[in-house]
């Protein structure tokens, strides 16, 4: 009874189990072992070689075997592609006297990826934040220094200071937000939404700056559309920021924002004929603070966090959010929220 329970436990574990004996041949592994390692057939009695390739872990389970160690041992192996695995190999006396090794291989690949998005993150906001305060202090010493006679320079530098202070306490609004809606503490005020008031007021907003540029501005709303449960607010912050970087990824053009029904949705493009995004980029556009151009992106301004915070509010809208683009051709945008009858 205790042998087959504790069998049963062993075999649902999400941990790899392997015992091996001192003739370095397999005597057990469990399921996820055997999944995880690509085992064909039964384990028991193959050899260590011909189940794990991974020649450090090969060398640390041959030390331990002819030692007389009796201390556990931790190393870090590379699994199947970009798998990360932490082995715990444990040396054990069997009845028979004979000295075997238990091994625990314990799949770690999503908490290194967490591991390494918190030292991005970090590092990026250190760096996003180290280049304005640079700038302001450099200025403001420059003033006191004997520049605060100067009529026109004094103006000039605080000019300068003001749009990096500005340009910082948008830094931190948008981590204060991306923060709330990834740890779902954003609230959302949904209600019936006229998309094509919402969009047509967006529009209304960026006349200028596309007259500008030479881009010509299109709304294209299809004749029945769906109705929507929507945060106003945060559903017009998504179109104002995709509006807001299709007109400045494009030099003079087109900027058309298109609403429809698709199946059961509101499907909302945001299409521009600027200069697109390569695909190699496609897969990470949506990642906090990367960046296709970083020199182009940080000239044209913002933070490096808008396409992130668009595609958390698009989620906490059950909706999804998608880019199709050619470089040189052109971008979309595209998200689709459920509607209501």
């Amino acid at each position: 009874m205790k042998t087959g329970l504790l069998e049963a436990v062993v075999n649902e574990l999400q941990i790899g189990v392997l015992v091996i004996s001192d003739k370095k041949k397999l005597l057990y592994a469990n399921p996820f072992f055997e999944k995880t390692f690509s085992v064909e057939g039964k384990p028991d009695g193959k050899n260590l070689s011909d189940v794990i390739k991974d020649k450090a872990v090969i060398e640390v389970i041959e030390k331990m075997l002819s030692s007389k160690g009796k201390q556990p041992q931790e190393i870090t192996i590379q699994g199947r592609g970009s798998q990360i695995l932490e082995a715990r190999l444990v040396p054990f006396a069997s009845d028979s006297g004979s000295r075997v090794l238990i091994c625990f291989f314990h799949d770690v690949t999503e908490e290194k990826r967490v591991e390494a998005i918190k030292r991005d993150f970090v590092a990026n906001v250190s760096h996003e934040l180290r280049t304005p305060l640079a700038s302001i202090k450099g200025y403001a010493e420059t003033l006191l220094d004997g520049a605060l006679e100067d009529k026109a320079t004094l103006k000039n530098f605080l000019t300068i200071i003001d749009r990096h202070a500005n340009r910082m306490t948008a830094l931190i609004e948008d981590l204060l937000t991306l923060s709330m809606l990834e740890s779902h503490q954003m609230p959302m005020s949904f209600e019936s939404l006229d998309i094509k008031g919402l969009i047509n007021s967006v529009i209304q907003g960026f006349e200028k700056q596309a007259k500008d540029k030479d881009i010509e501005l299109i709304m294209n709303i299809g004749r029945e559309i769906p109705k929507i449960m929507a945060d106003k607010d945060r559903l017009e912050q998504v179109i104002v920021n995709l509006v807001d970087n299709a007109i400045k990824y494009t030099n003079k053009g087109t900027v058309r924002v298109l609403a429809e029904k698709s199946d059961d949705m509101l499907q909302v493009n945001v299409e521009d004929t600027g200069i697109g995004i390569p695909e190699k980029d496609i897969p990470r556009i949506f990642e906090r603070f990367y960046r296709v151009d970083k020199g182009r992106s940080r000239e044209l301004g913002g933070t490096g966090l808008g396409l992130a915070i668009v595609k958390h509010i698009i989620q906490g809208h059950n909706g999804k959010i998608w880019v199709k683009s050619q470089p040189g051709k052109g971008t979309t945008f595209s998200f689709t929220i459920p509607s209501f009858s």
